[in-house]
């Protein structure tokens, strides 16, 4: 992780290149090229290709080329299995980091927009993020050399950002890579990896370390066609949670790509494949770094609520209840795990200190003075992943205002001690009676009777307003009784605020 991944990179590149010369030696390419010389150089030119692709720059000149052909030596150009990860390392993690930060507004505007577009006309990037913070990437390489080689190569990735109720998040990269013979359709090779990363959380929303956080299988088939005959090997490797290996051939048809004394030289290769994939995986999950995926509050909600509810312009010495019960937003579930609660202000909050199972219950009592503030920040804590929350207390004597304001033929005024309690503005012979949800935002209704006519209505309201005063709006649908019948229609109420001197208690 503190190398980067080049030198794992290289460590694979060997190995990769071997695999693919021997499909190209098993598949009739090698002899269609005219022979190893031939078949090695355009391979090199290929990898060399689809490296120029990714970087963007002019790959270094290969060093040397055995005759004897193990893929030693090797030192620019990415195959298959390297190239597919090379790509998702350029983005990857960087991604990983930037979506754990971004806003949940952000994050919607990304997941509405769609796929994200990188690369030119020879290949390039599609990476969609989803609203929860998951990331899926497609890579698609494509290479032609005048070697007479034609290559393809395509990377799929996608990492979930929240735990499931086991606590498992799954990374699963699909990476596919052909080569064939220019102009002869009939003869080519294949490799397919398909890599599932299963990681686990503990109650605490930490990787588990050992063999119990983890499990891996990968899947690799190869094959190809020769004048249109198919052959193939498939095989599987990787661990079981708990940290048992597992392998399995999953059989052959046609040929066998590897000779008995070539077994190590295999196994080499699928360990240092689901190597650099695990190093892909952890990394992406870790987000380089910076903060994972889970912890950014986007996969548990955590609502605190009171009893009292009012938190604002309390009395001196209020004791409230207070709950802090975390919910996995994917299913609603309780997410268990703890709860910390830090606070900050006056006067005290039991327990004190330390995590709490959830759900969490506490016993606050407010401030013990007047224009005093305090503030609770809440932290749960789980195998569900991370929320967070803040309850604001108060004994300051709120702002109050004068409203005046109407639409039509209704102007009224009115005195707002408190905009987050019940309010009314009256004029003209009708009353309107505005419920707060919070001091920004409410419902309203007004039934009277303004020369003589009935009327009635109901609708929302906002509230724009501070120390130097602001503005209210009402948008509604209201209705006059007139000896012609009972008329309805939509309108916005606009009221003025001024500040004046707190209410008398």
């Amino acid at each position: 992780m503190a190398e980067g991944p080049e030198p794992s990179l290289q460590a694979l590149r060997p190995l990769d290149y071997w695999l693919h010369y021997r499909l190209m030696q098993a598949t009739g390419v090698e002899e269609a090229l005219g022979g190893e010389a031939q078949a090695v150089a355009a391979l090199k030119a290929l990898a060399e290709d689809y490296e120029r692709q990714a970087r963007g720059t002019q790959a270094q000149v290969p060093k040397m080329i055995p005759a004897a052909f193990t893929g030693e030596g090797m030192s620019s150009g990415f195959l298959g299995l390297g190239m597919g990860t090379f790509g998702g390392f350029m983005t990857g993690g960087l991604l990983s980091g930037m979506v754990a930060g971004a806003s949940d507004d952000k994050l919607a505007e990304l997941a509405k927009e769609g796929p994200i577009q990188l690369g030119g006309k020879e290949g390039g990037a599609q990476v969609t993020i989803g609203s929860d913070g998951s990331i899926s990437q497609e890579y698609t390489y494509d290479g032609k050399i005048d070697d007479g080689l034609t290559g393809k190569i395509k990377m799929k990735m996608k990492m979930d950002a929240c735990p499931d109720a086991q606590g498992k998040i799954t990374v699963v990269s699909d990476i596919d890579s052909s080569v064939r013979v220019t102009g002869k359709e009939g003869t080519g090779g294949y490799v397919h990896s398909r890599f599932v990363y299963e990681r686990w959380l503990d109650d605490d929303a930490q990787l588990i370390q050992g063999p119990d956080g983890s499990s891996s299988r990968m899947d690799l088939k190869m094959g190809g066609y020769e004048n249109y005959a198919s052959q193939h090997v498939d095989i599987s490797a990787g661990w079981s949670r708990g940290g048992r290996e597992t392998f399995e051939n999953r059989g052959e048809q046609g040929f066998s790509i590897f000779r008995p004394d070539e077994v190590r030289r295999t196994q080499q290769l699928m360990q240092g494949a689901q190597l650099i994939q695990t190093l892909f995986a952890e990394m992406l999950l870790r987000g380089s770094g910076k903060q994972a995926p889970w912890e950014s509050g986007r996969c548990v909600e955590l609502k605190p609520t009171s009893t009292p509810a009012k938190r604002k312009g309390a009395k001196p010495s209020t004791h409230y209840e207070v709950e802090a019960a975390p919910r996995a937003k994917s299913d609603g579930a309780p997410a268990g795990g703890t709860v910390t609660a830090t606070l900050s202000g006056g006067a005290s909050l039991q327990p004190s200190g330390g995590k709490v199972p959830a759900d969490a219950k506490y016993a606050y009592a407010g401030p013990d003075k007047k224009n005093e503030e305090a503030t609770i920040k809440f932290e749960a804590r789980s195998k569900r992943g991370v929320g967070r929350a803040t309850l604001e207390f108060d004994t300051k004597r709120p702002q109050a205002y004068t409203a005046a304001g109407g639409l039509d033929a209704f102007h009224g005024t009115g005195t707002i001690c408190n905009l987050a309690e019940t309010f009314t503005i009256s004029g003209g012979g009708n009353t309107v009676t505005f419920t707060p949800q919070n001091d920004q935002a409410g419902s309203y209704s007004y039934q009277g009777n303004m020369g003589g006519i009935g009327v009635y209505g109901s609708g929302t309201y906002s509230v724009s307003a501070d120390e130097k005063g602001g503005t209210m709006t009402g948008s509604g649908n209201g209705c006059v009784k007139t000896p012609m019948g009972t008329r309805c229609n939509n309108g916005t109420e606009r009221y003025t605020l001024t500040p004046i001197a707190p209410c008398a208690e």
